[in-house]
């Protein structure tokens, strides 16, 4: 199963926002919308909705901002879920992080009628509060679908917010395409391929019941829509056997099924196996775990009350620590320092070698399959190198106006004009990246883990965000002067809280200057990079609405790498 995955890619900035009205077909059935409810109103057909248009509002979830209570409630188990007025399940299950909680996912479903047709509405909501350097957010994401009798998948929603960042995605199934609008982060997410027999919300959690007859190592498949990426895959789920486990404090132990889901690689990356234990007379769902470095460890969904659930979170989660790589020492001054080379096991990845790029910069040297460790040579760059080779000129799509990296507009070309107003008629390329790199870092507003993943343009208006914005509207601006420009994710020499030094996740910029790709970070404005500066992956972020350019990072991030300084140049 999914649970949790599509809300625990973190850098997606999304939010809830009530679904545009799809369009209607000339000679097909009324549209269908997909409205939850809002505190103090009722759900009300937009204006405009064609005549006959259906609206179908998600029952069971919280009331944004209600108190669920101060006292702590110690989860206790639940009986299965009763079918009445309509409800399929109803199922509510605490998050936690190797026992520490982090939030809530509340799972529910209905079968209705509506206009003569019969229909069936999965919504899964999710909230969790978690902490970046002392920056307390509340995270939170809604799946939604509705589905035939039949299971057919006929709309999809899908609502994640972070902070102050939103997007909202409703698609509606046509033919073999799910035609996408998007609000907010993902306003021009396009329309992606839809194969026969794709699952929704509302059916996924019963296919351990309707698979009920498997054998210990017998598996099935289907297909999931995963709305941060934009994409269906396919998911295997291999039954194992039954377990006994001890679910709740002071009560004995109970029998289980066992089930462990695996998602197919999405660009060479793969997500974490997913195991869920099921009620072996119901089918339905009672623990869920995985793990998920990102967090710091193992997620755990754990099937409860409704109360036990909502519990405040009186100790939200601290990113920083997890998300980033403890370094096993400190390297003084090391943005000025001319190299490093550093030695990385990543124990847990099948191609280690391949995690992070060689180029004029870095290079990777003396790999040990066995131990799965290589050295990682890293340099300075502060511009081209004279007389360096000339590398392949960049396509077209390194200048271009793309959704995340739009210069095409007043606001930041405005800024690009003003970036680079000292410089003489004879400027290069390299002396305009510096310019656009100076003017950012001298503009940008402090760091703001609530802001992710904004266009350019947005970026441009606010003049505020963290790496992730300095990084965006950096490419930007150089492209609106004519300079090309990608966008870098990579790892960066930084201290922790805790007084002790780290290789956090990180993004910039690379220019291509004098026939040669080079750095510029506007975060520090340092005309360049130091050797502090890791290299994962750089993208153009041509034609792309979701977050897949990010996906190299996280499969870093999943291997649990370590990291030692062996050897430091002045």
């Amino acid at each position: 199963m999914r649970t949790g995955m599509t809300v625990l890619l973190l850098a997606f900035a999304a939010g809830l926002l009530a679904a545009q009205p799809p369009a209607k077909k000339a000679d097909g059935p009324p549209p269908i919308i997909i409205q939850p409810n809002r505190p103090g109103s009722s759900p009300d057909l937009p204006k405009g909705a064609p005549p006959g248009t259906i609206l179908i509002t998600p029952k069971g979830r919280p009331t944004p901002g209600a108190d669920p209570g101060t006292q702590p409630v110690n989860p206790q188990p639940v009986a299965p879920a009763v079918r009445a007025d309509g409800v399929l399940y109803d199922y509510w299950f605490a998050a936690g992080v190797d026992g520490q909680l982090i939030g809530y996912t509340h799972w529910s479903a209905t079968q209705s009628e509506k206009n003569g047709r019969k229909l069936l509405t999965g919504t899964k909501y999710q909230k969790f509060t978690v902490s970046r350097i002392g920056n307390i957010v509340s995270q939170v994401g809604e799946e939604s679908t509705v589905e035939s009798a039949e299971g057919e998948v006929l709309v999809t929603s899908f609502r994640q917010g972070l902070g102050t960042q939103s997007l909202s995605i409703t698609g509606v199934v046509d033919g073999k395409v799910l035609k996408v609008t998007g609000e907010g982060g993902a306003k021009a997410a396009s329309d992606t391929p839809w194969p026969p027999g794709v699952i929704g919300v509302a059916r996924e959690p019963l296919l351990f019941k309707e698979n009920n007859q498997l054998k210990p190592g017998e598996s099935f498949d289907y297909l999931s829509y995963v709305a941060p990426i934009n994409r269906v895959v396919k998911i295997t789920v291999t039954f194992e056997g039954e377990e006994t486990l001890m679910l709740w404090p002071n009560t004995p132990p109970k029998k289980l099924n066992k089930y462990v889901a695996r998602m197919e690689a999405i660009q060479e990356f793969k997500f974490p196996p997913n195991t869920t234990w099921t009620d072996p007379l119901t089918g339905e769902p009672i623990l869920i775990e995985f793990k998920y470095p990102p967090l710091g460890g193992r997620v755990t969904f754990l099937r409860t009350t409704q109360q036990a659930a909502l519990q405040p979170i009186a100790r939200p989660l601290e990113l920083f620590n997890a998300q980033s790589i403890r370094l096993d020492r400190e390297i003084p001054g090391i943005h000025g320092r001319g190299s490093v080379v550093y030695k990385v096991a990543m124990p847990d990845d099948d191609e280690p070698q391949s995690a992070f790029p060689s180029d004029a910069r870095q290079a990777v040297k003396n790999f040990d399959e066995k131990a799965k460790t290589f050295e990682l040579q890293v340099l300075a760059s502060h511009g081209p190198i004279k007389g360096g080779d000339a590398e392949p000129a960049p396509g077209k799509e390194y200048l271009g106006s793309s959704f995340y990296i739009n210069w095409d507009n007043d606001v930041v070309k405005a800024h690009a004009v003003r970036a680079v107003a000292g410089l003489g008629p004879n400027a290069t390329d390299w002396d305009k990246a510096k310019s656009v790199e100076r003017w950012v870092n001298q503009n940008m507003k402090a760091f703001e883990f609530t802001q992710a993943m904004a266009t350019s343009e947005l970026v441009a208006k606010t003049l505020s965000g963290d790496c992730t914005e300095y990084a965006m509207l950096a490419a930007a601006m150089c492209r609106a002067n004519g300079v090309p420009a990608r966008v870098v994710v990579g790892l960066i020499h930084a201290p922790g809280r805790d007084g002790k030094f780290y290789l956090a996740y990180h993004m910039w910029t690379e220019v291509y200057a004098d026939n040669q790709w080079v750095p510029i970070d506007a975060t520090l404005g340092m005309g360049g990079v130091g050797p502090g500066h890791l290299k994962i992956s750089a993208n153009s972020w041509h034609d792309e609405r979701s977050i897949a350019p990010l996906l190299p990072m996280l499969r870093v991030l999943m291997a649990k790498p370590k990291v030692e300084v062996l050897k430091v140049g002045n």
